[in-house]
């Protein structure tokens, strides 16, 4: 019983995590909930690589380069998600927002075996996500270049693509 007198509903005492699912390039990545400063449209968010809300910049996040994504944010679903961590803030385009999901940590699944090189700095693992998988990204790699962006003072994307192995496409077996 609760202290109100009713039955209580089955809590866990596990670690619980909140993601943000979105797709980006035909992919489910999940970003971390306490990242996400705010969502806007294509709308309000106009053509800027560099974004100021409320005084604040957010510097262009690329994901499609690296991940070796095709660019599909130009769609009516398009969403523009402002990310933080620390003083370090940036933008990202999505073609779809599916929400928040909440899980326990313990569902956060480690990566396949195929991911051996670089792009295991990429992710914290994967999530179950409808009837596919999420990606969960490390959000201190997707920060990373916005920190370089900001302190130079400039918005472009620094640098070529790297090489990835295991790409998220081979992972959903597309």
């Amino acid at each position: 019983m609760s202290l109100r007198g009713r039955q209580a509903g089955t809590t866990s005492l596990a670690p619980r995590s909140r993601f943000l699912i979105v797709t980006v390039g035909g992919t489910h990545l999940a970003l971390h909930a306490d990242r996400v400063q705010g969502l806007l449209t294509m709308e309000e968010a106009g053509l800027a690589e560099a974004l100021t809300v409320q005084g604040l910049t957010y510097a262009r996040v690329d994901l499609g380069t690296p991940l070796h994504l095709p660019d599909d944010s130009e769609g009516p679903d398009t969403r523009v998600v402002l990310l933080s961590s620390g003083s370090v803030r940036g933008n990202i385009r999505v073609a779809q927002v599916h929400g928040l999901k909440e899980i326990e940590q313990s569902q956060v699944l480690p990566l396949p075996r195929h991911f051996q090189n670089e792009e295991q700095s990429w992710y914290h693992g994967i999530l179950l996500f409808e009837e596919s998988v999420a990606l969960v990204l490390n959000p201190a790699w997707v920060m990373e270049g916005c920190g370089v962006r900001q302190a130079l003072g400039t918005v472009e994307h620094r640098g070529e693509p790297q090489r990835m192995l295991a790409t998220p496409r081979a992972l959903a077996g597309g």
